[in-house]
């Protein structure tokens, strides 16, 4: 039966990689006031990122199918083409697609929204499911409460690095940048937000129990398939309470146009203790962009993130394995192997500069605007004496559908090593 579903599940690759980002991922905000009249920049190179943790995946989240009944409170939503969910591509599982349904309430503040997936690893035999319940609580901002049950395939670096593009990347070329390990518990959240999105926040409580996974070596169109090793984690109960909260100055009216301002992201994690649980850590996150525009449609990007943890129990560095800092790569060092370095503590700076590229009748088949780029990326990692940097160019663009980036990056320390050349980088999200 398994060998059944691996071959239908080929066919729905495809579907893959139109796919939208996983549930878990919210949608940038939309402001409830109006764009104020006067030019509207055409690039949307600046736009947010999404940065929102989440389960990793990629699957479609269109709404193909509702259905209503006089008097039944939820509209019924078949996610994904006709229920059937793509959610992730990756060296652990393969190639993972499943089903679900979405119960979306008519009115959201008198009853639940209610969810639930089903998929299936294709490289071994394992379901993975998700069955959740979110109410809106009346206040006067936004606020959701939200319970989770879960069987998953979990990932601490989609701050960096997406999952569909992380798919993208494992199937053609074999390179999964992202680190797997399974997790079985449930979760309960509490998230708030402003009536104009500019402050929100939440207090999320995780319970779960984690498990390591290793290599099963799935298909790659291209490439020899010589994956890195997936690292072991520590093993157990992990109870963990994370607060987090963001600020957004930008007036963002589309997540295609770019707007200058700040978007601040700050999150704290604690586990173990009176939570009980095998873990015993505490971690902290600050992601924080600036974006500035000069003239019509010239941009200057910068993004700091900082990470630190410290915890007993546990020999250097002291964070168990799946809450390390792992910088190098897409989205981090992009001169760098990925996971170049790791450590407990890291502190990184990036910023790139963007500057408008005529947009031709051939041009505009593809792009709504285009820009050339160029960037520099700077990291410490444990050793605050010690520095990482890279320097490159590329070009970027935007469509009605997706942002595409192609870079290359050449280090500028560390060249006493025999992987010390260009590299070369292709986004389907914004790093910056």
């Amino acid at each position: 039966m398994v060998g059944v579903i691996r071959r239908l599940a080929w066919a729905g690759l495809a579907v893959a990689i139109a796919a939208a980002p996983a549930r878990g991922q919210q949608p940038e905000r939309v402001p409830a006031d109006t764009v104020p009249t006067g030019e509207i920049p055409a690039d949307a190179t600046a736009a947010e990122p999404d940065t929102t943790p989440a389960l990793p995946g990629v699957r479609i989240d269109t709404l193909d199918e509702e259905e209503t009944q006089e008097g039944f409170p939820w509209v019924v939503a078949w996610p994904g083409w006709f229920g059937v969910v793509i959610d992730r591509y990756n060296r652990v599982d393969g190639l993972v697609p499943g089903g679900g349904i979405d119960l979306e309430p008519v009115e959201p503040g008198e009853v639940p929204e209610i969810g639930a997936r089903v998929t299936l690893a294709t490289t071994h035999d394992r379901l993975y499911w998700r069955a959740w319940l979110r109410q809106r609580v009346p206040a006067p901002w936004v606020l959701h409460a939200e319970v989770e049950y879960m069987q998953r395939a979990a990932t601490f670096d989609e701050w960096k690095y997406s999952g569909l593009e992380n798919s993208l990347a494992t199937f053609l070329a074999g390179r999964d940048r992202l680190d797997w390990w399974r997790e079985r518990g449930w979760r309960l959240s509490l998230e708030t937000e402003s009536s104009r999105g500019r402050f929100g926040g939440g207090l999320a409580f995780l319970a779960v129990e984690q498990r390591s996974q290793r290599n099963r070596d799935p298909f790659v169109l291209f490439g020899d398939g010589s994956f890195r090793p997936v690292p072991e984690v520590a093993e157990g109960d992990l109870r963990s309470l994370t607060l987090d909260a963001r600020l957004d100055t930008r007036d963002v009216q589309s997540p295609m146009l770019p707007a200058p301002g700040w978007w601040i992201r700050g999150e704290i994690e604690r586990a173990g203790g009176v939570l009980g649980g095998d873990l015993e850590f505490t971690r902290a996150l600050l992601d924080a962009r600036r974006y500035l525009r000069f003239g019509r449609d010239t941009w200057w990007d910068t993004r700091l993130v900082a990470l630190a943890g410290d915890a007993g129990g546990f020999s250097d560095p002291d964070l168990p394995p799946q809450r390390l800092a792992r910088l190098g790569g897409p989205g981090s060092l992009r001169g760098f192997d990925e996971g170049r370095f790791v450590d407990d503590d890291a502190l990184q700076l990036s910023s790139a500069l963007r500057l408008p590229l005529p947009v031709t009748d051939p041009i505009a088949l593809f792009f709504l605007s285009w820009h050339a780029v160029g960037f520099v990326d700077a990291a410490t990692v444990g050793d605050w004496e010690s520095w990482h940097a890279d320097v490159g160019a590329g070009i970027s663009g935007v469509n009605i559908f997706s942002f595409l980036g192609v870079f290359v990056a050449q280090r500028i320390t560390d060249l006493d090593e025999d992987d010390a050349g260009p590299r070369f980088v292709v986004r389907l999200r914004r790093g910056l």
